[in-house]
């Protein structure tokens, strides 16, 4: 490279392309992260949220929008349901309910199989998604199955200019004859807030 090359990089550098993944990183929670996981898990705040959510996906099942937003995500293969932020709650209150679900996950019989946080340039804002992907501990069940419980089950917490949009749960189902049926999403969503 020339040294007017060089000087014209600095002087006017390559606008980032649309839709470029800017960060991706694996998802660590700071100290002080985890004392306030820690002090909400325990409080009434925690109790009161989970269950306005489990409330809420109930009464979106009979077709009735609560107050909290929640909306549903079924197919014959992926079930599941996301959570629109709801500016009475705080961002670490929302932060919190995703890593409870991971946390719960994980009570289970799951093992953490990937965390990570991608930051992508979206032209007109900022997008952060941070990843829980949890799989389950592949037990034999019969001759030639496995126990794959209720599928890989993928938790994303998407906020958009660094602000809270939604917390997304997804239970995806294997298809192959080395896997049992998979349990009913129901039952999920029973253990997740019980």
């Amino acid at each position: 490279m020339s040294f007017f090359d060089d000087v014209f990089k600095k002087l006017f550098p390559e606008r980032a392309v649309v839709g470029q993944e800017l960060i991706h990183e694996p998802l660590e929670r700071t100290t002080q992260e985890l004392e306030s996981y820690n002090a909400w898990i325990n409080s009434e705040e925690a109790g009161h949220l989970m269950s306005e959510v489990y409330n809420s996906y109930q009464l979106k099942k009979k077709g009735i929008t609560a107050q909290l937003d929640v909306h549903l995500l079924e197919s014959p293969y992926s079930n599941g349901f996301a959570i629109s932020f709801n500016q009475e709650k705080t961002k670490e209150e929302f932060r919190n309910l995703f890593d409870f679900f991971k946390e719960k996950a994980l009570d289970f019989n799951y093992k953490l199989a990937q965390k990570d946080r991608r930051i992508i340039d979206r032209e007109t804002y900022e997008e952060v998604i941070e990843k829980w992907y949890l799989k389950p501990q592949a037990e034999p069940l019969e001759k030639n199955k496995f126990n794959q419980l209720y599928g890989n089950i993928l938790i994303e917490y998407v906020l958009i200019d660094r602000k809270p949009s939604y917390i997304k749960l997804m239970a995806n189902i294997y298809q192959d004859r080395m896997y049992s049926k998979a349990l009913n999403f129901d039952e999920l969503i029973e253990k997740l807030f019980i």
